[in-house]
């Protein structure tokens, strides 16, 4: 799965659209602290005013929304081999059963016994089933000469509850102002806490066997939930990866490194995402991919990157995705500081940096093509 994977079912998340077929909604509104079920209602999607139509759907796409392995992350059940995890049963069950709401409240009892402690307040959780069209190959348009296919989804949503604060309000029949007391709470769609996809899908594929989930905190997924509700193993979060990959480094070169030799690092990397871009295949970096990265990039690992790789991967069979440890190359996502500044800089432009000492005095020098503007004002420019 890939943000184009993801992107493709997103993108139809929408009403009167006939790519997709929006079927059963069914929600729960949950007493955090008592676990109560206080309310359940279940709503085929064609019987909604457009306005509950767009908010539903707003609230779904949510969950397919933010960086993949930041934000969102694609899962495998545990101890699946051969194909015999109960939760992943339980899922294919709920894509295809007559009895939508009787599955979706398995799920929510199994939330109310397993993680309900960490939500801090009353919450929603909501459910939408529906196929979406799409034809063969790469190309999701529909055509008469295409042979299309029906993918069946269904996805999970639990929104935070907010209680209005009271207000002053003016009576226009009574003309005098009056304290608004709120007697309703309001769910919070537009933000939801967490939520799953199931199954996931790769090139116009379902992927039955791994489950797509989204937290809104980033880099910070609720492991409770994967682990014990949708009973998958979390790796890592991008975040994760790039610290570990750039200790990998550190260890093999030492607390110092060139600025242009990061520079030729993130250009390799790059180069693997510009191949993956074409393929629609997740570039993987192993062991014998970041030695030939870091030869290539000028340093000589010798034997020290397979035993600091070992040491702190683990093990020599892990793979980083090239996505988590490459930096943006059309923002500037990489930062320099220390105690006196704090620069950002495009990691194209780290061959312009260089750290340099006069007199025994130590200077931060970056090669610009124009003049540097502080508080509105062109900077004046010395001989150095």
């Amino acid at each position: 799965m890939n943000k184009e994977d993801i992107a493709s079912i997103r993108k139809e998340l929408k009403i009167n659209n006939s790519k997709i077929r929006i079927q059963e909604i069914c929600s729960y509104y949950i007493k955090q602290d008592s676990k109560d079920i206080l309310c359940s209602e279940e709503l085929y999607f064609d019987m909604m005013d457009e306005e509950r139509k767009e908010l539903t759907l707003k609230n779904f796409k949510k969950v397919l929304s933010g960086k993949i392995d930041s934000k969102i992350f694609e899962l495998e059940f545990k101890d699946n081999k051969l194909g015999e995890n109960k939760t992943q049963e339980h899922m294919l069950h709920t894509l295809h059963t007559e009895n939508f709401s009787e599955a979706t409240l398995t799920i929510v009892n199994k939330i109310l016994e397993e993680t309900c402690e960490t939500y801090e307040k009353d919450f929603m959780i909501s459910f939408v089933r529906g196929e979406a069209y799409t034809s063969a190959g790469n190309n999701n348009e529909l055509d008469d000469e295409a042979e299309a296919y029906t993918l069946k989804f269904f996805i999970g949503s639990i929104c935070s509850i907010i209680i209005p604060k009271k207000s002053l309000k003016f009576d226009f029949e009574e003309k005098e102002f009056k304290t608004s007391i709120p007697m309703n709470v309001i769910i919070n769609t537009e933000a939801p806490f967490e939520g799953f996809m199931y199954p996931s899908f790769s090139e116009n594929a379902a992927v039955t066997d791994k489950v797509v989930y989204y937290t809104n905190k980033e880099n910070r997924p609720n492991v409770l939930f994967v682990e014990n509700i949708l009973d998958c193993t979390f790796k890592s979060t991008a975040k994760a990866d790039k610290e570990r990959f750039l200790e990998v480094i550190r260890d093999v070169v030492g607390a110092e490194i060139e600025p242009e030799v990061v520079s030729n690092i993130y250009e390799e990397l790059g180069r693997r995402l510009d191949v993956e871009t074409e393929s629609g295949e997740v570039s993987l970096i192993g062991l014998k991919d970041m030695e030939s990265i870091l030869e290539n990039s000028g340093i000589k690992t010798a034997d020290k990157l397979r035993t600091s790789f070992m040491g702190i991967m683990g093990g020599e069979s892990y793979e980083f995705k090239a996505s988590s440890i490459t930096p943006s190359q059309t923002t500037k996502s990489i930062k320099i500081d220390n105690n006196t500044a704090s620069i950002s800089i495009g990691p194209q432009d780290l061959k312009n940096v260089k750290q340099v000492t006069k007199d025994g005095i130590r200077y931060l020098m970056i090669r610009i093509d124009d003049t540097a503007m502080l508080e509105g004002f062109d900077l004046v420019t010395e001989n150095f």
